[in-house]
């Protein structure tokens, strides 16, 4: 069985200790400090989360995912099923029930597992105010048992039409539950920038900040190791070294080349370079619909763009350099170019950097030939 984990929650043994972070982490939840948790995707801020909260008994975790909502309801929606995930038990899935009645909620139960389920009247428009209402039935969860409250993938509150109302109202209620840590984790920097550091903003300095960023090669090497040990394999420093490229050293990045390269080999192997041609080769036929669908979206300018970024790098697409080799005369065409690539979350910008969210995109464009 492939032991390397991506693309979810991972614990125990399929974790990479981040002794660190989680220090830092648990002594903020601790003192009852708000944090805003910042990495790039894949980085493994949720599992670094799990992992803490789990280190911390007396509290529970209320886990709220606002990935990709548009409106009001959708965030209502979103913290009211957080808050049902987390009771599961049907007296106190009642007493959610009969605190949401203006929201015409309708409860059932699930026919194999009889766990109970609430949701809201679809027909019903929630505007920023209602918002209002689930943050009071937060607190009041806690009052029962010591919450530790995560809002992940927070920057998509900006997607709002009210995002601005929105944010107002968590923050009027947020700054007023004393006993509820909180935890902003987001994985896009010039947004969560936006909401926290914007002397407009109404969570500007809101939280502490912690960033997840790369693990340390050796400590992460030595993990990887031993995964590929279970398998009776082995590999070189070389692999290793030309996977944290390839990969960026994203962590879900690198156990995803990781998996594919277990794939591509059989116990008592020596995993080399050379297998990475058919391990990468694994990612991009399951991978290929996906990079199709980006081309797909993009204008001619923008698809020179993103090649020259794949080819060039994002350290300079202002440059002379890049326009010639994309062919595009104008610095301000890249700059709309790259614009609209940010918006369509093919790369991001950090650092004074732009970079490709999915690193075997640009590889396989590099593979391509483009």
């Amino acid at each position: 069985m492939n032991p390397f984990k991506y693309g979810r929650v991972v614990f125990d043994e399929d974790f990479c200790p981040r002794p660190g972070l989680e220090k830092h982490l648990r002594s903020y939840i601790s003192s009852g400090q708000n944090v805003l948790l910042e990495g790039e995707r894949r980085t493994g801020k949720t599992s670094l989360i799990y992992r803490t909260v789990r280190g911390l008994p007396k509290l529970r975790l209320l886990y709220v995912d606002i990935l990709e909502i548009k409106t009001v309801s959708d965030l209502c929606r979103r913290i009211v099923n957080a808050v049902v995930s987390m009771e599961q038990k049907s007296g106190m899935v009642e007493r959610v029930f009969k605190s949401l009645v203006h929201l015409k909620p309708t409860m059932t139960l699930d026919p194999l597992t009889g766990v109970p389920a609430l949701s809201l009247d679809a027909s019903i428009k929630l505007k920023p105010g209602y918002i209002e209402g689930l943050m009071d039935l937060i607190e009041e969860e806690n009052k029962r048992k010591n919450l530790i409250v995560v809002f992940d993938e927070f920057q998509d509150i900006l997607n709002l039409k009210e995002a601005a109302e929105a944010l107002a109202v968590l923050r009027s209620k947020v700054q007023f539950h004393a006993a509820i840590p909180y935890i902003f984790s987001g994985s896009v920097r010039n947004q969560m920038d936006e909401i926290f550091n914007h002397p407009e903003s109404a969570f500007f300095k809101s939280a502490v900040t912690l960033n997840v960023g790369e693990l340390e090669r050796d400590i992460f090497g030595n993990f990887l190791r031993g995964k590929f040990s279970k398998g009776k394999r082995t590999l070189s420093q070389s692999l290793l070294d030309k996977v944290f490229d390839i990969a960026r050293d994203i962590p879900g990045d690198v156990q995803q080349l990781c998996g594919a390269a277990w794939d591509a080999t059989s116990p008592g192997d020596h995993i080399d370079e050379k297998t990475l041609p058919a391990a990468l080769e694994l990612i991009y036929s399951r991978e290929l619909k996906g990079y199709e669908a980006s081309l797909n979206r993009l204008t001619g300018q923008q698809f020179r763009c993103i090649v020259g970024l794949s080819r060039i790098g994002g350290r300079s697409p202002m440059s002379s350099e890049f326009t010639k080799a994309t062919g595009i005369s104008q610095p301000a065409s890249v700059k709309k170019a790259l614009t609209r690539l940010i918006k369509l979350r093919i790369i991001y910008r950090y650092k004074r950097e732009y970079k490709f969210i999915n690193p075997f995109f640009r590889s396989w464009l590099i593979y391509k030939n483009y």
